[in-house]
C-alpha cells in the first residue's frame, strides 16, 4: 500500500491540496492496478479494498432509514447495526473492517456501492492518523466514537463549499480521493479524447449554457464517462467539472446538474 506523504494538522488531518490528492490517487492506482492507467475502465473497488488495502468488507444495515451508506473501523470495537426488521444489534468489529449498507448490494445500486467502497478505502488511506487511538483530539464520525468514520448523503465535494469542521473536511477529502481513484486523471483524459474523436473533433472544454451543441455534449460526455468508469452520472459530472472539462451553468432542468 502506497502511503500518503504529506504534512498534518494538529488534529492529524492531512494538510493537502486537491491537486496533490489527485496525484496521490494516480500513484495509488499505478501501484495497485497499473493496467487501469493504460485503458479507461471500471476499477474493481472491492478488490482494491480487500486485496490491495487488506480491508475486510462486510454488508449490513447501518441505520433504520438507510442514510448511513458506509463506515470504516480504524480500531477494534463494537458498532450498532440493524437486522432486516429494523431491530438494533451490536456487533464486534476488528481494525480494518469496512461495513457497507446492505441495500447497495442490489444491481441498480452498483455504481453507488462502488463509490461507497472507494470512499471508505480513501478514509483508510488518508485518515488513519486522525482516528488513531493516541490522537488527543479524538476526531469523531457520525457515531461519535474514535474508531469509525461514516458516510451519509449524496456525492458532493464541490470546491465552492468550505468545511466548518474536521469531520466535514475528512468526508470531502474521502469523496475527492474516491473519485480520483475510480476515474484516474490519465485515463479520464484518454476517454475525453476518445469522446471527441467520435465526432471528428479535437478535444476542447465544453461550456454549458452557451449553445445547444455544448449542452448536448455535456450530457453525452457525462453518460459516456459514467459508463466507462462504472460510476453514477452525478459522480462523473462532478469529476469532469473539477478538472475543467465541463464548465458553465447547466440549462434549467438539466438532469446532470
Amino acid at each position: 500500500m502506497l502511503e500518503l506523504d504529506t504534512s498534518y494538522t494538529f488534529s492529524r488531518m492531512p494538510y493537502i491540496t486537491y491537486d496533490a490528492l489527485d496525484d496521490y490517487a494516480t500513484a495509488v492506482v499505478r501501484d495497485a492496478l497499473p493496467m487501469c492507467l493504460t485503458v479507461p475502465c471500471a476499477i474493481d473497488a472491492e478488490w482494491f479494498a480487500e486485496f490491495y488495502l487488506g480491508l475486510q468488507v462486510e454488508y449490513r444495515r447501518l441505520s433504520r432509514d438507510r442514510t448511513i451508506l458506509g463506515m470504516t473501523a480504524f480500531n477494534a470495537g463494537c458498532v450498532q447495526v440493524y437486522d432486516e426488521r429494523g431491530l438494533e444489534q451490536t456487533i464486534p468489529v476488528t481494525a480494518g473492517t469496512v461495513i457497507i449498507e446492505s441495500v447497495l448490494t442490489s444491481k441498480r445500486n452498483a455504481a453507488r456501492r462502488r463509490f461507497t467502497v472507494a470512499h471508505e478505502s480513501a478514509h483508510y488511506l488518508i485518515h488513519r492518523k486522525a482516528f488513531a487511538a493516541d490522537n488527543p483530539l479524538g476526531v469523531v464520525g457520525a457515531f461519535e466514537n474514535r474508531y469509525l468514520a461514516a458516510k451519509t448523503g449524496r456525492v458532493d465535494y464541490s470546491r465552492s463549499k468550505k468545511e466548518r469542521t474536521d469531520v466535514e473536511c475528512m468526508e470531502r477529502q474521502a469523496d475527492f480521493l474516491a473519485s480520483a481513484i475510480l476515474m484516474p486523471k490519465p485515463t479520464l483524459r484518454m476517454a475525453y479524447r476518445d469522446f471527441f474523436r467520435c465526432f471528428g473533433e479535437k478535444p476542447r472544454r465544453i461550456v454549458r449554457g452557451v449553445n445547444p451543441l455544448d449542452d448536448c455534449y455535456a450530457r453525452q460526455l457525462t453518460e459516456y464517462t459514467a459508463n466507462i468508469f462504472g460510476v453514477s452520472k452525478r459522480a462523473a459530472l462532478i469529476r469532469l467539472e473539477k478538472l475543467g472539462a465541463i464548465v458553465g451553468k447547466p440549462p434549467r432542468g438539466n438532469a446532470y446538474a
